[in-house]
């Protein structure tokens, strides 16, 4: 790492500014992301696919088990085993659960701001006459609003990032540390096994070592494939199965051109933003293109791509995949190059140039971000991702607490949040945490979303609880004749309860509707008689 270590003088103040910046920025964006419920306490929460490996991580610390409910057999509703465990070590503090979200956060604000440091580094190694490109893509890293978001809403984008930006540092070594390269790459599977396919980039560049180069190749792929093996064996003796469950549930069962489509459609979105800096990028190549490592950065941004394409895209539209965001810091470095070299044709002095290449970084990280993503980052004003979905969910969740029995079960669409802070079992209809519906071949593609069974769900998994009739289920005459509307005060809340479980439901305040007879009636309280007027409870 001595090229990020060799930093001085006016470089340094330079990038202290831009890292304290980061912070600071990004402080206030978790802020944003908290939630302050009615005459309540501030409460921390991530996205709602992030707060399903908090589940897991809360099981684990607790000792049910890596399990999304506890007692269940294990199956494995995540595909960030090392994120997982990370968050099962912040559980161990001694933290209310409102705030274990917000310690996550710090942590991935943490690494986000280690990230322009790195790429600095890689810069420095990679062009070296010119201390203008590194500091354009330290910049421009940390404006990245994309890169920013993802990793503050807790996803694994940050570790994934952080990951490929010391990796890069670290191939890019002349000559090259072979062991840090071979630990990184076993590393990398741990955060999540699909950044594998970054691993014949890294392979191609520690082949080209003088000293050691193929031997070096060898021992690296030799890494990956130890990384690989060893969580797909823990998983396999663990879960029962090697590959994660939400493999079956996202690459499988779904036509195939229908994913290609799914995937196309996001990247042409993408495209208009992603032209500048690519072009940019291009014209760097032209006179670096003998350069393993140069080619390694635009083989990562190629290959991310190609990849969220292969998947099919991400299910939150507009902000930028998270298959292919981690990648963007290197797509700005390569454009950073492409301005330094048109900056020297029509710049006359040295200081000029520097003021245009450090400005070009800032345009092309706004160029390179979606602007519903450049909107929220840059406007606190704007709200964060799914917040306001994520505030209905906690004040669901929060009502599932204190008016229903800890043994009522919820049918979870959104499976993060309310399970999380309701701490009542849950079904994923939506099959993430499902082996059942995951492993179900249906005609359609929705990223992350296009698998549901109710005949499953209404007649054999039977949820007391469900939040919303999606998906055709409030047409169906089992789930009609089973389940009744429940309509709450305060808060205003409206979901639907299984008849046989109204015992289960304690609020003498609940509105009770039913969906064949639109009869509204009162839930009657515990130790009061017989209503013939009314459904009896499940308890009577």
């Amino acid at each position: 790492m001595s090229a990020v270590t060799q930093l001085r003088g006016r470089d340094a103040i330079v990038l202290a500014v831009i890292v304290a910046t980061l912070l600071g920025w990004g402080a206030l964006y978790i802020g944003r992301t908290s939630i302050v419920p009615p005459n309540g306490e501030r409460v921390f929460t991530l996205w709602d696919d992030a707060m399903i490996s908090m589940q897991y991580a809360r099981n684990l610390e607790r000792g049910e088990g890596l399990v999304w409910n506890p007692g269940e057999d294990p199956v494995q509703g995540f595909t960030n085993p090392g994120v997982t465990l990370v968050m099962a070590a912040l559980h161990a503090l001694p933290l209310a659960p409102r705030h274990a979200a917000a310690a996550f956060q710090t942590l991935a604000l943490a690494m986000l701001a280690a990230t322009p440091l790195l790429l600095w580094g890689v810069s420095r190694r990679l062009f070296p006459e010119s201390r203008r490109i590194a500091l354009a893509a330290a910049l421009g890293t940390a404006l990245c609003a994309p890169v920013a978001i993802w990793s503050l809403q807790g996803s694994d984008v940050g570790f994934v990032t952080l990951w490929l930006a010391a990796s890069c540092l670290v191939a890019s070594r002349r000559p090259l540390a072979p062991i840090r390269l071979i630990g990184l790459l076993a590393l990398g599977p741990w955060i999540r096994p699909d950044v594998a396919i970054y691993t014949p980039l890294f392979l191609f560049v520690a082949a080209a070592d003088e000293r050691d180069g193929r031997r070096n190749a060898v021992l690296g792929a030799l890494g990956v494939a130890l990384g690989l093996a060893v969580w797909a064996t823990f998983a396999w003796l663990y879960f029962g199965d090697p590959l994660p469950n939400t493999w079956y549930l996202k690459a499988t069962g779904s036509p195939r051109h229908l994913v290609l489509l799914s995937g196309a459609s996001e990247l042409l979105a993408w495209l208009p933003h992603l032209a500048a800096p690519l072009a940019l990028a291009g014209f760097a190549l032209t006179d670096r293109w003998r350069d393993r490592r140069v080619l390694m950065l635009a083989g990562l941004v190629l290959v991310s791509q190609a990849y969220s394409v292969w998947v099919g895209g991400d299910f939150v539209f507009g902000w930028g995949s998270r298959f292919a965001v981690p990648t963007l810091p290197f797509l700005i470095l390569l454009a950073a190059a492409g301005a330094d070299r048109i900056a020297a044709r029509l710049a006359g002095s040295p200081r000029l140039r520097a003021i245009a290449v450090t400005g070009a970084g800032a345009l092309i990280a706004w160029s390179a971000s979606p602007p519903l993503s450049t909107r929220e980052w840059l406007d606190p004003r704007t709200p964060t991702l799914l917040h306001a979905e994520n505030a209905s969910n906690l004040r669901f969740a929060h009502y599932l607490r204190r008016h229903t029995d800890p043994t009522t079960t919820l049918g979870a669409h959104w499976g993060g949040v309310p399970p999380y802070f309701s701490e009542r079992p849950a079904i994923d209809v939506l099959g993430k945490s499902d082996r059942h519906i995951a492993r179900l071949a249906v005609p359609r593609f929705i990223p992350g979303h296009s698998k549901w069974d109710w005949d499953y769900i209404v007649n054999e998994r039977r949820p007391d609880v469900l939040r919303a009739p999606s998906r055709g289920l409030g047409a169906r005459p089992d789930f009609r004749r089973s389940y009744l509307k429940v309509e709450t005060g305060d808060p205003k809340l409206t979901f639907f309860m299984r008849r046989t479980a109204l015992g289960k439901l304690d609020d003498p305040q609940a509105i009770l509707i039913d969906p064949i007879s639109a009869q509204r009636y009162r839930l009657a309280p515990r130790d009061a008689p017989p209503d013939p007027l009314k459904e009896p409870r499940a308890d009577e």
